[in-house]
């Protein structure tokens, strides 16, 4: 079956699988460091037309299989968007990596579990001239657009330093943490990303309580108390929020379900945690599924109504009560400046 694969030659030939708002604007950027040195890379994506919308816009060459990417590619990143999919991914990549006669480094840039990140380098141990990186990235659509994303990396020092020049055309900062240990970047992710669902279950609580003592939020959002929290609770035109992107429901529900499992097998304690994950399920409930995580800051005022009648014409929050909610502004308030994949 893979009698057409091609002997590489000893110099960097990039493919990259997933493309959606993560993967493609990174793939943007690398492309233009790589057409700035008159070079090129190839993508392949399950959904054709994404693959075909980034050779029209960047200019990439379309892998018309992962066969086909595997062949041409001795570098291979992986944008994706949860642990099945990575798992079924990589199933598929390092069955072909046993078949090629070249060197394949991999970077695995999603968030995924950590005990999946060492699956992946143990499955590809049996075949030593191949090197798993675990690098996770930090940040939104809009920062992965703009190139200042947050790198972290573990695995192969000398694979890493190799790759480094590639991370800096889509990074603001790299975090290197020193180890071989893949599962390492894995959890440190996870770290992160429960600051951010932190943050944003402080501000529900907060912002509710507010609201119930009857304290104009303005203020207090403006003041420097919790840091972020002004710009968590700006407001956008969904349409404008629509085309930043943003990090979903869906998503944010599997990293805080990832944050409780390693939690629970570590012995730590993370209540925030487990209540940030029934105010995102109470918002998936409600079919929300796929809009910006930030939303869950409307959850908790639906589910602990005002004990107040008034109405609060000048809040940002709309009437008091919970009979006639619109949570339309909560639906477009922004993550917080640390904000994750």
């Amino acid at each position: 079956m893979m009698g057409h694969l091609l002997h590489l030659k000893q110099q960097d030939r990039i493919g990259w699988i997933g493309l959606g708002e993560m993967g493609s604007n990174m793939v943007g950027n690398l492309q233009r460091y790589l057409t700035s040195r008159s070079l090129s890379m190839t993508v392949w994506n399950r959904t054709p037309a994404k693959s075909a919308k980034m050779h029209q816009k960047h200019g990439v060459h379309v892998a018309k299989s992962i066969e086909d990417l595997v062949a041409q590619s001795n570098i291979i990143f992986t944008s994706l968007s949860n642990d099945a999919a990575v798992e079924e991914i990589y199933e598929i990549l390092i069955d072909l990596a046993g078949q090629v006669d070249h060197s394949i480094i991999f970077i695995e840039t999603s968030t995924i579990y950590p005990t999946l990140a060492t699956q992946l380098r143990e499955r590809l141990a049996p075949l030593p001239q191949h090197t798993y990186l675990q690098c996770p990235v930090f940040g939104r659509p809009s920062a992965a657009k703009a190139a200042k994303l947050i790198w972290v990396t573990s695995g192969d020092e000398k694979a890493i330093k190799k790759m480094c020049l590639y991370f800096t055309t889509m990074s603001k900062s790299i975090i290197h943490l020193k180890t071989t240990d893949v599962a390492k970047a894995a959890s440190f992710k996870l770290v992160g990303n429960f600051f951010v669902v932190g943050t944003l279950e402080l501000l529900a609580e907060g912002l509710s309580l507010a609201e119930k003592a009857d304290v104009e939020q303005e203020p207090v959002l403006n003041t420097k108390m919790v840091p972020g929290a002004a710009s968590a609770t700006k407001t956008k035109p969904a349409a404008k929020r629509k085309q930043e992107g943003g990090f979903s429901v869906d998503l944010g529900l599997k990293d805080v379900g990832h944050m409780r499992r390693l939690a629970q097998e570590t012995g730590a304690s993370l209540p925030t945690a487990d209540l940030a994950y029934d105010h995102l399920t109470a918002v998936k409930e409600q079919g929300k599924g796929d809009q910006d995580w930030s939303c869950m800051i409307g959850a908790l005022r639906v589910s602990t109504p005002s004990s107040s009648s008034r109405p609060s014409e000048d809040s940002s929050w709309g009437t008091g009560g919970s009979e006639d909610v619109d949570v339309k502004n909560e639906e477009n308030v922004q993550p917080p400046a640390y904000e994750s994949k």
